[in-house]
């Protein structure tokens, strides 16, 4: 008897499993076949027209969704092409693609409280979060790469925008400023759109520019990755920057 091929793709977050399945910027794929499990090139979101990524999935074979959560909308339309989802799952995607490789690989309950707007990407312009694009004071140049703590002084500004599901790291030009790090800073991501800051802590000067830019800042009290940071965000769990 001929083993059916799995295809499975993991909606991530850097290298982890994305807790909000229509936030994250692209899925990994895995191809398990006879006991093996292979990875395969990433795929990048297509963006969030209605149904448009449950057709894609289906075009490429898949028929296993892993995430962390997913409105109810959203499941039934990858039912409806055949793609089975489990929900309920977290941590490092690698690990997650071995435990079910190996069966070991345990749903829970979907992570997603809210409904399909927030987590099935069926409708954007009513996202919980009204943010588009959150900026992340980091220490280099990957998702994986350690948030910074500090904010003006960071290294490196991670750059994502929620509404086309991109990322874009570049060089903060002001690290060696000698006096108006903060405030020039605050100019330069308000100048590239950015709505939501999320730091270690602000200066009173870069704060007050934060508030005049109408850019919400959030706090980080301990040191994660970039997208450990962008996942606490997105569930909630940061309290605002004061």
């Amino acid at each position: 008897m001929t083993q059916q091929i799995k295809k499975i793709a993991i909606a991530q977050d850097g290298s982890l499993v994305s807790q909000h399945f229509g936030h994250c910027m692209s899925y990994a794929l895995f191809n398990f076949e006879n006991g093996k499990m292979t990875r395969l090139p990433d795929l990048q979101s297509p963006g969030h027209e209605p149904g448009k990524l449950p057709r894609l999935l289906a075009a490429e074979g898949v028929n296993i969704v892993i995430a962390g959560g997913m409105g109810p909308r959203a499941i039934d339309l990858f039912e409806e092409n055949g793609i089975e989802v489990i929900l309920g799952v977290s941590g490092d995607l690698g690990r997650a693609a071995e435990a079910f490789a190996n069966g070991t690989l345990t749903a829970g309950t979907s992570t997603c409280s809210h409904d399909d707007h927030a987590c099935g990407g069926e409708n954007h312009e009513e996202h919980e979060h009204p943010a588009h694009i959150v900026c992340i004071s980091s220490t280099g140049t990957s998702l994986d790469s350690p948030a910074d703590l500090r904010f003006g002084r960071a290294p490196y500004f991670a750059v994502i925008n929620l509404s086309s599901n991109t990322a874009s790291i570049f060089q903060n030009p002001f690290t060696d400023a000698e006096s108006g790090v903060g405030p020039k800073v605050v100019q330069l991501l308000a100048s590239n759109g950015v709505s939501v800051l999320i730091t270690g802590k602000s200066g009173v000067n870069a704060s007050a520019a934060l508030k005049a830019a109408d850019i919400a800042a959030y706090e980080l009290a301990e040191p994660v990755t970039i997208a450990e940071a962008l996942q606490k965000y997105l569930a909630h769990e940061l309290s605002p920057l004061l």
